[in-house]
């Protein structure tokens, strides 16, 4: 009897250990099978167009809704076909012609057509101009002032028109015309041959209008693009986003999570921001050669302050930016005081001047002859959107920046991403706003564009007739010659619309043991999930 027990009792234990093991196994095998990306510190919904953070909504965008052209490579021949919608586009003069790929379907199963193009592009002009960035981006589009939220919502109730079984609001803005299902010419108030790269934008993903709610402002359940990716669920509370690669048979990453944590986990993350992250025994860090983004400070123009062009020169000579940008926990900051960088094809449009150097006396002097009551003896608190931390006062460079304003003699506090936050508010208090813009086009007049009326900022800009005639001679000539982009980014620093102070390269990090390589990615600015290798 007690050889029996004996047996049994080793047996039992062998069958626990074998479930022990397959358990172990399956778990492992699964946490193989899903690429967990770590977005940033900053949490966000990463479809929303107007919150979440430049790389966040143009990887996200890119993975489920696919591109209208190639990024970064525009020869068309070589574009992968299910993940870029145009089979060509050029443009003669004012007017501008786009092909559809036949074939490209939506992840519902519906063929993608001209009239999705059309739609994608307009359904945010139902919105008034200051909350959304589609004004800014079509803004080569003939009559596009008289598309104001009024107007196109008084369109809207017109009879919508049936196209392929799906009712369009079609042809309410006469500059674009859908010729057929995959034919779409653009009429344009000047010659722009950039105007493909600009409207090829995350804030202009193209979707199908049955998957959206009859006010075109929220998803039935979850975007629905053409892309590489589909939404398989969302964890909205977590901030937890789950994508399954469309094509069973294709060979690329399976199963991806989005989520956001300051934490040093994840099999990739993006934006390391502070030492926190890229620390694990097996991360291999990549900073990415083309910039990111610029950072600097915005003025609030609704303020005597921002208004004072004494005080905006005073804090724009007052810092040091060699001193700043060196302060990168990765090297991947680089002083600057332009809006076009010092890199690539940019380089072309900046203007011919050296970087401002720091002259703290000058800067000083200037201040004086400000109002003191204005400044002396008070906090200027500082909000910002920077997405690489959940704390901003964290980086080194921030703290070095405020060190050097507080030489000036200005006391300040950086205030970290407050939700909802992302512009100057009527009647806003606030002087300064730390953020930046992001390079995601090869439009070089883009940027510009968001220091302007009818953009969706309407406080960071001065009412400057001399800015708006700069910008439209760089907009009308930019397609032919550089000097007039020159001549307004020259007017742009010099005037201190906004001090920019450096800028910033992508740094990335992985899991060695799990990935073999990103891939050849272009920029990481809109990362590209499916090119990830994956070890095995």
């Amino acid at each position: 009897m007690k050889i029996i027990k004996k047996h049994y009792i080793l047996i039992s234990f062998v069958f626990l250990a074998l479930i022990f093991f397959i358990v172990k196994a399956n778990i492992s095998n699964s946490n193989r099978e899903i690429l967990t990306i770590n977005m940033c510190g900053a949490p966000s919904i990463p479809w929303l167009d107007n919150e979440t953070p430049v790389h966040v909504l143009e990887t996200f965008v890119e993975a489920v809704h696919g591109n209208l052209i190639p990024f970064g490579d525009f020869n068309m021949e070589n574009a992968v076909n299910q993940n870029t919608l145009m089979s060509g586009s050029f443009c003669t003069e004012k007017t501008c012609y786009a092909n559809v790929k036949k074939g490209i379907y939506f992840h519902n199963g519906r063929e993608v057509s001209a009239y999705d193009v059309e739609f994608s592009l307009i359904k945010n002009l139902f919105a008034k101009a200051e909350n959304s960035f589609t004004h800014a981006l079509l803004e080569d589009l003939e009559g596009l002032e008289d598309a104001n939220g009024n107007q196109m919502s008084a369109l809207k109730r017109q009879e919508p028109v049936q196209k392929n079984n799906i009712l369009y609001p079609t042809g309410l803005l006469k500059s674009i015309e859908v010729i057929d299902n995959y034919n779409i010419k653009f009429h344009l108030k000047r010659k722009n041959k950039f105007f493909f790269q600009r409207i090829s934008s995350a804030r202009l993903p193209i979707v199908p209008i049955e998957e959206l709610t009859d006010d075109y402002k929220k998803w039935k359940k979850y975007p629905v693009g053409f892309g590489k990716y589909k939404v398989v669920n969302a964890n909205i509370t977590n901030h937890e986003y789950f994508l399954k690669k469309v094509n069973p048979n294709e060979n690329i990453p399976s199963n991806i999570k989005l989520f956001y944590s300051d934490n040093d986990i994840g099999d990739i993350k993006m934006l390391l921001g502070g030492t926190q992250r890229g620390a694990q025994a097996n991360d291999k860090v990549i900073i990415f050669p083309n910039i990111y983004s610029n950072g600097g400070f915005l003025f609030n123009y609704q303020t005597k302050l921002g208004q004072d062009p004494n005080f905006r020169k005073a804090i724009s000579l007052s810092l040091d930016r060699e001193k700043i940008a060196a302060k990168g926990i990765h090297k991947e900051l680089i002083p600057e005081d332009q809006m076009l960088p010092n890199f690539g094809w940019q380089k072309n449009y900046r203007a011919d001047i050296p970087v401002q150097q720091q002259d703290l006396a000058q800067a000083k002097e200037l201040l004086n002859k400000v109002p003191h009551e204005l400044w002396q003896n008070k906090v200027l608190t500082i909000p910002s959107y920077w997405e690489d931390v959940k704390d901003i006062n964290t980086l080194p460079y921030i703290q070095e920046i405020k060190a050097e304003l507080t030489d000036l003699g200005l006391k300040v506090e950086f205030q970290s991403n407050v939700e909802g936050y992302d512009k100057f508010k009527d009647g806003d208090e606030n002087v300064l706003w730390f953020t930046g813009f992001a390079f995601t086009s090869d439009d070089p007049n883009k940027s510009f564009a968001n220091f302007r009326n009818g953009s969706y900022f309407a406080h960071e800009f001065p009412k400057d007739p001399e800015y708006e005639r700069l910008f439209q001679e760089s907009s009308a000539n930019s397609s032919k010659i550089s000097e007039p982009t020159k001549k307004l980014s020259e007017y742009f620093t010099k005037n201190n619309i906004m001090v920019i102070l450096f800028n910033q390269r992508v740094s990335y990090a992985y899991d060695s043991k799990k990935i073999a390589s990103l891939g050849e990615q272009y920029s990481g600015i809109k990362f590209e999930i499916w090119k990830v290798k994956m070890n095995d």
